[in-house]
């Protein structure tokens, strides 16, 4: 029995006796009901639809650069001292022009006392048409002086052919050794093509054809859709790779492991960018990025699933291809 003097009102006692032992935890209406439902299904199918058939993609990247065709490195052929620098980067330079001219004091004093040695020799033949000894000194001084001349002529760096001055990599008074990169020298541009290095577990996966995504650094909003023309045949270490991209690129960004170098043809030697046309330069660089890997997801829950599918498959394969071969010898 309740007390009408307790906690909970006597109307409220009474209403709560009325009810019994009948009691609802939470009203529900059949039509938000009949929605969730529907709702929930949907999503589950969705889910199926997104697990059976979504596809699930792994990209190879790693740096890049580019490299335009009709360009010439100009090293030193040997060590010595920069006395002049005739030209600057952008300037126009025709075959034969020089460029660099190094300290020659011992050649320009050998070529001097040959010549002067050569022209006393020739002066007494002159005198003496019938003296055999100095028929022979004058044969071997012009040797002696031809010689003399390419020595000189090697301490002068001139132009192999026509074109555009790039980067000017020596100063006046600067000491070079053999194998350094002096100056470069861009003739008119005949290919351009980027170079990527990607990594060396991807080698089985690359191939020709396949496409190729390239941003160049400091336009990142471009991206340039190549096809690998080309897939070294072997995975080279960070040093080896560093050889190859030159010491000019090698500190512009970081190989930690071992490479592949694939290449790719750029559609031209200049694109454009908000409106305006940029032209390509041997050097510039970014990243690219190729698809090895194009599967189905449920592949990645489920592997087996894949090998039930390949036998699956070879058998269905197998059944039609005797089909077709008795309905041939039935004709």
């Amino acid at each position: 029995m309740f007390k009408t003097g307790g906690l909970f009102r006597r109307e409220a006692v009474e209403h709560q006796r009325a009810r019994g032992l009948r009691a609802e935890l939470i009203a529900l209406d059949d039509s938000a009901t009949a929605w969730g439902f529907w709702l929930v299904c949907a999503g589950m199918l969705a889910a199926g639809a997104f697990f059976a058939l979504g596809r699930l993609y792994e990209y190879a990247s790693g740096p890049a650069f580019v490299q335009l065709g009709g360009r010439t490195t100009l090293t030193a052929t040997a060590s010595g001292l920069v006395v002049s620098v005739f030209v600057q980067p952008g300037d126009r330079v025709r075959e034969g022009d020089e460029l660099v001219r190094f300290y020659a004091s011992d050649e320009q004093a050998e070529l001097a006392a040959a010549a002067k040695e050569f022209d006393n020799q020739l002066a007494k033949l002159l005198l003496r048409p019938d003296d055999a000894v100095t028929r022979e000194a004058l044969v071997a001084l012009r040797s002696r002086l031809e010689l003399a001349e390419q020595r000189t002529a090697r301490r002068v760096l001139r132009a192999p052919h026509a074109g555009i001055v790039g980067d000017v990599r020596v100063r006046e008074g600067q000491l070079v050794e053999p194998g350094l990169r002096m100056i470069d020298l861009q003739g008119p541009v005949t290919s351009a093509t980027v170079t990527a290095l990607l990594p060396g577990r991807y080698r089985p996966m690359l191939h020709a054809g396949s496409q190729l995504r390239f941003q160049l650094d400091g336009f990142n909003l471009l991206t340039h859709e190549l096809v690998v023309t080309r897939v070294g045949e072997q995975i080279v270490g960070p040093s080896e790779a560093a050889r190859f991209v030159g010491r000019d690129l090698a500190d512009a960004f970081s190989i930690s492991g071992p490479v592949v170098l694939v290449q790719a043809d750029l559609r031209g030697s200049a694109f454009e960018h908000d409106g305006q046309k940029f032209e390509f330069s041997s050097g510039m660089y970014g990243k690219a990025e190729t698809i090895v890997r194009n599967e189905l997801i449920a592949y990645a829950f489920l592997p087996s699933m894949k090998q039930w599918l390949r036998r699956a498959e070879h058998l269905v394969g197998q059944h039609v291809h005797a089909l077709i071969e008795r309905v041939q010898h039935v004709q």
